[in-house]
């Protein structure tokens, strides 16, 4: 079994009031509501920045010619909806 720590925090009053009501709907403990909030929001934040470093290191191995230069994409972004609406950049 893991290792139960306690953790003080201070929380705005409009998230005590949430927490409350939704200890009382789902007759959860505020330790039980406030350790599943946490765990998700530590996977969401890992997930997310594990998926920045792999784009970071794939722009980094990257070569020039696997970028489009901005002023292009620019230009052609910029064409949307005209008449003379431009071919995807390359």
């Amino acid at each position: 079994m893991p290792g139960i720590l306690p953790l003080s925090v201070r929380i705005n009053d409009d998230l005590k009031d949430g927490l409350s009501k939704l200890v009382e709907s789902t007759e959860r403990t505020q330790s039980f509501l406030t350790n599943e909030a946490l765990r998700q929001y530590l996977e969401q934040e890992a997930w997310q920045i594990q998926a920045i470093q792999e784009v970071v290191q794939e722009v980094e191995t990257a070569s020039e010619d696997d970028f489009i230069e901005h002023e292009k994409v620019d230009n052609w972004l910029a064409s949307w909806g005209s008449e003379n609406e431009m071919e995807l950049p390359r």
